[in-house]
């Protein structure tokens, strides 16, 4: 009896504690789970490869876990900032062994330090100075991969089988989405790529530079890693004959431009001229002379391809460009691309607008190559929607080559792995384009530096994954660098305020990658002191334009580039002085002035600001002519001066004469003032009997 009371005791407290019990057991679970998910790894049996990013632009350090989890990035450093961009695979997976010297990217002791403070074991018993050759890149695909390292010793026999290896176990990375259905751009596992040409865009279409300043600027591009210039002449081109009314007032002269291509061929640049044949004729086609050519008569932009009269300018147009450029160049480009103006006219729309499209430009390229021996580049984007089968019937692979650009950070977004395939089975070579400037904001002053890093970090990564779709590989890549979103439109950034962005996103595409072994290089290029500033990286999250970064740097065009952070902050600070005395104060409002009534001691109030303001601007004004002076004509200064600075000081002198208006009146009104005559179109009227001072309401008069 006594044992079953104290089993039956025993039963009946286990039972009524069983959901203490279950609540122990859950909490321990929860408590195994978080151990596991935190605890380091050698903790628990698990082994971290040290991995090395190479291209991020802040150079912080990240490394993932390897157990079967969503991966989880940890930062270790806490100096820099993560590339926007790069998602949990961006990363380089090396071995935890020895790394030879041979194998630290760029200057090997900032690369060996870095190592080192990851994890790596490195031989220092090899000499830093002796030199390794890097694997030679694969003509066709223009890749190279970073073999797993190996014994010092053994490198130069193994070294030529490394090439060959890259070729063949690269076969183009994979197009990939992560979890928000977002493009994963791939820049720490793909083999190195460095197009073979690195090519520079000058626009001259608006802010011609001086052919002094050429001087400057074309050795400049050829020591920092450009291979050639695609040279955008439209009307500052000496065109003559019957093709002179095309040509600037201030275009350049015959001499001028010899000057320029002797300075590129002493320089190793080769020149690619564009002529525009299609499109963006709005330079020809605005004169009276041409304007009976154009698609749609009331638009500039694009020629009728159905007059033979059209075929004729364009061929006149190449015959003018390649006399001058007679036996220096390989290559001309075509343009052809936002041709929007297509077969609208009556002769035109009997025919399919992409047949339009591929006769014109096959008859252009068939004069270009049969004339002159050259090859013709054409834009893609006209022939994104243009099927394989249609580009064959009009032998289009065998007249030209593509010029494929994006100037978006996600280059996926535009041109998807299909389109690459379409054109890689029309075409046995393409060329790319990305952007420096002009490409994030049609009046911009100066380029969003991480922006265009982007865009030209993710090009590398598709050039590598896509280039074994073509049978000869990638030509090479174009920044781009636009002075005019079309020939009509204002400028945007001007060459020396983009250069920061030139030499950064040069540098990048000249290595394969940006990280910490190519700042010094940035830092020379840009003529930066050598202070403690210009020994630590970029962050390109808080300083995007890079207006503090660099600003104790000297290169050619920096005083350009000051000046735009000045007119940042003075056009800040005016609009932040209009919108208080016209929207946060009340006797300058629009009301005040349209009404010409207020108060003189408040508005002598509200102005005690206004002559400083108009000081600053002034001034700046006055900066800014010199320093542009130095790298434009008049023309150009005063446009970018009408253009960007104007506009403050006369919305300042505008609001002070309307100011000192309204403090001329002596006598005011009676109130209720006379309402606005524009309102009547809205129901809202003064009362018809003026002299009753009562009002009409709905319940009746008052």
């Amino acid at each position: 009896m006594l044992f079953r009371s104290c089993a039956g005791r025993v039963s009946i407290g286990a039972w009524r504690s069983r959901k203490y019990v279950l609540w122990s057991v859950c909490l321990m679970a929860l408590i195994f789970l978080l151990y596991v998910q935190y605890t380091p790894n050698s903790m628990i049996g698990l082994v971290n490869d040290p991995q090395q990013h190479r291209t991020l632009h802040s150079f912080r350090r990240q490394r993932q876990d390897s157990y079967k989890k969503p991966p989880k990035v940890s930062f270790i450093d806490n100096d820099y900032i993560r590339h926007n961009n790069e998602r949990e695979e961006n990363v380089n997976e090396l071995p935890n062994k020895l790394v030879p010297p041979q194998h630290l990217p760029g200057d090997a002791d900032v690369a060996r330090n870095s190592l080192m403070r990851d994890g790596f074991a490195v031989d220092k018993s090899q000499n830093v100075e002796q030199k390794y050759d890097v694997p030679q890149i694969v003509e066709k695909s223009n890749v190279a991969r970073f073999p797993e390292p190996v014994v010092p010793n053994k490198i130069d026999r193994q070294e030529d089988i490394y090439a060959g290896q890259a070729a063949a176990e690269w076969n183009g990375g994979s197009y990939r989405y992560n979890g928000f259905g977002e493009p994963v751009y791939n820049h720490g596992n793909r083999p190195n790529y460095i197009p073979k040409q690195r090519v520079i865009h000058l626009d001259l279409k608006g802010a011609p530079p001086l052919v002094s300043m050429y001087k400057t600027l074309i050795p400049w591009l050829s020591q920092y890693g450009a291979t050639a210039i695609l040279m955008e002449y439209e009307d500052m081109f000496p065109w003559e004959g019957s093709l002179s009314p095309l040509a600037a007032k201030n275009h350049y002269s015959k001499e001028d431009v010899r000057e320029f291509l002797s300075l590129c061929k002493e320089n190793n640049l080769e020149v690619i001229p564009l002529v525009q044949t299609f499109g963006h004729l709005e330079y020809a086609l605005k004169r009276p002379s041409y304007s009976h050519l154009r698609e749609v008569p009331e638009m500039p932009q694009a020629i009728c391809p159905s007059k033979n009269e059209s075929l004729m300018l364009v061929k006149s147009m190449i015959d003018q460009m390649m006399k001058l450029h007679k036996g220096l160049v390989r290559y001309l480009h075509i343009g052809c691309d936002e041709v929007y103006q297509l077969g609208e006219c009556e002769k035109c729309r009997a025919k399919v607008r992409e047949a339009l499209f591929l006769e014109h430009v096959s008859k252009v390229a068939k004069y270009v190559r049969e004339t002159y021996k050259v090859i013709p580049i054409i834009w893609h984007d006209m022939l994104t929607h243009v099927s394989e089968y249609l580009m064959k019937d009009y032998h289009i692979g065998e007249l030209v080559e593509p010029m494929v650009w994006v100037y978006a950070e996600d280059v996926y977004r535009f041109v998807q792995p299909s389109t690459w395939s379409k054109f890689a089975e029309v075409f046995p070579t393409a060329w790319t384009a990305s952007a420096f400037k002009g490409a994030f904001g049609e009046q911009s002053t100066v380029p969003n530096v991480q922006r265009h890093l982007d865009n030209n970090q993710n090009w590398l990564d598709v050039m590598a994954s896509e280039s074994t779709k073509f049978s000869a590989g990638f030509r090479g890549l174009v920044l781009t660098g636009w002075q005019r979103h079309d020939h009509f439109a204002v400028l945007c950034e001007l060459i020396p305020s983009a250069l920061p962005s030139l030499a950064i996103n040069l540098i990048t595409v000249s290595h394969g990658y940006f990280n910490e072994t190519v700042l010094p290089k940035l830092y020379e290029a840009l003529k930066c002191m050598q202070t403690p500033k210009y020994q630590t990286g970029l962050n390109l999250d808080s300083d995007p334009f890079l207006w503090d970064k660099f600003s104790w740097c000297f290169f050619p065009g920096s005083l350009i580039f000051k000046s735009t952070a000045r007119l940042d902050a003075t056009k800040k600070e005016v609009q932040a002085y209009i919108d208080k005395v016209t929207l946060q104060r009340a006797w300058i409002t629009d009301y005040n002035r349209r009404h010409n009534y207020s108060s003189p001691m408040r508005i002598d109030e509200d102005l005690e600001e206004l002559p400083s303001r108009i000081h600053a601007i002034s001034l700046l004004i006055r900066t800014v002519k010199e320093a542009l002076s130095e790298w434009y004509d008049e023309w150009t200064v005063g446009e970018w001066i009408e253009q960007h600075i104007w506009p403050l000081l006369d919305k300042m002198e505008t609001l002070r004469k309307e100011a000192e208006s309204m403090k001329l009146v002596k006598t005011w009104a009676a109130r209720p003032l006379p309402l606005l005559p524009q309102l009547e179109a809205y129901g809202v009227r003064e009362p018809k009997n003026k002299n009753d001072a009562r009002r009409e309401t709905p319940e009746g008069r008052t």
